[in-house]
């Protein structure tokens, strides 16, 4: 009989498309390749357009359904877990660890972890599916939350099962997310490049342009910020979404005649040089878990302005690094940029308690002591 390798770890997640889930796994599994683990990544589907970014000596397997109602797939999974001596298991999400669990249940050799990355559902629908895939979780598993509030929003929304419990909030690169770090680049030619004048104020958002990141609220947010606190401030989006929605999008700004003062970049490879040529980062979501993008904000020493949603309320302090605005409600939204553009707020400041609360490197190691102290189950 072959014995397990303990250090060897499945990661199963859906795919590997552009978004913050599957940047973290990426950033898990390269960083526990580096330090001698042996991990295995399990794709649910075809979608890997970050695959680029994991490290090409990892082992990857792709294991999809066959049809629609296919469950055979959990049985799929167990098979080749056991067939690879594994029995440490970490999932992304609620989906990829029901899917595998479900061939699990009455084993007690093989250790989860179920790594949650969203928190409000947006559709009754992905609510009903979430709650069924929560029945799976047992006292043996371990649920790791990103943040206090996403802990507490979910064991009173789902009725969580009691298991072990530990909150690690998300951390970046503080060595890539630097201003010394980035390849020299013209300052007023970038800024030129989408007709922002040289000592225009620039208010960046760096997000999927999707429903539930409020890009339409901060449009009307820049109107009021326009029209009553008379600060033409320019806005630029970053990221790329669903095309009938940034038309959509496209069509509010001509409306409200603000062509001329917010820009949409699309996907960009490298967003620091974004962050370097702006006064000020926000993002304006009604759902939001541990956002990277406001970590990497703050790593360049910006003050943030962020809906008082998921973990905002634990990424800054309120004054000092950044402020909160109500969600759905661009006066106040407004108002929070007008406050951060007209303080006084240092940005060395704001990258030294980055520094103290958010890198990888602290993130990492909190990782590694929740896989240790479970080496032995």
């Amino acid at each position: 009989m072959l014995l397990n390798n303990p250090k060897r770890i499945a990661f199963v997640i859906n795919g590997l498309p552009v978004g913050g889930a599957e940047k973290f796994l990426i950033s898990i599994v390269n960083h526990f390749f580096s330090i001698g683990y042996e991990p295995i990544v399990i794709l649910l589907n075809d979608q890997i357009a970050l695959l680029h970014e994991l490290n090409p000596n990892i082992q990857i397997q792709t294991i999809k359904k066959k049809y629609r109602f296919d469950l055979f797939v959990s049985f799929r999974i167990r098979y080749f877990i056991k067939s690879h001596n594994i029995n440490k298991v970490f999932c992304i999400n609620a989906y990829p660890f029901f899917m595998t669990k479900l061939a699990f249940i009455f084993d007690r050799q093989t250790k989860f972890y179920l790594s949650l990355h969203s928190t409000i559902p947006n559709s009754t629908n992905i609510f009903i599916k979430n709650f069924f895939c929560y029945r799976l979780v047992s006292k043996r598993d371990v649920i790791v939350y990103l943040c206090k509030n996403q802990q507490q929003y979910l064991q009173k929304k789902y009725f969580i099962p009691n298991s072990f419990v530990s909150v690690i909030n998300n951390g970046i690169d503080k060595d890539y997310f630097n201003i010394n770090s980035i390849p020299e680049f013209n300052y007023d030619t970038l800024r030129a490049t989408y007709n922002i004048p040289k000592g225009a104020t620039v208010i960046v958002n760096v997000a999927r342009v999707s429903r539930e990141k409020g890009h339409s609220c901060a449009i009307d947010a820049l109107y009021i910020l326009h029209k009553e606190f008379n600060s033409k401030s320019h806005l630029v989006f970053v990221g790329d979404g669903n095309a009938n929605y940034l038309a959509l999008l496209k069509q509010q700004v001509y409306d409200k005649s603000l062509q001329h003062y917010v820009h949409f970049t699309n996907v960009q490879s490298d967003v620091r040089k974004f962050y370097c040529i702006s006064d000020l980062f926000t993002l304006t979501s009604t759902s939001e878990t541990f956002s990277l993008a406001a970590l990497e904000a703050m790593a360049f020493g910006l003050p943030i302005s962020l809906t008082d949603v998921g973990g905002a309320r634990e990424m800054l302090i309120e004054g000092v690094t950044g402020e909160l605005a109500n969600v759905n409600d661009a006066y106040s939204i407004a108002k929070s940029w007008n406050k951060l553009l007209g303080s006084n707020t240092k940005s060395n400041h704001i990258r030294q308690y980055f520094l103290d609360n958010f890198t990888s490197d602290r993130m990492y190691l909190d990782y590694e002591k929740l896989i240790l102290s479970n080496q032995g189950v």
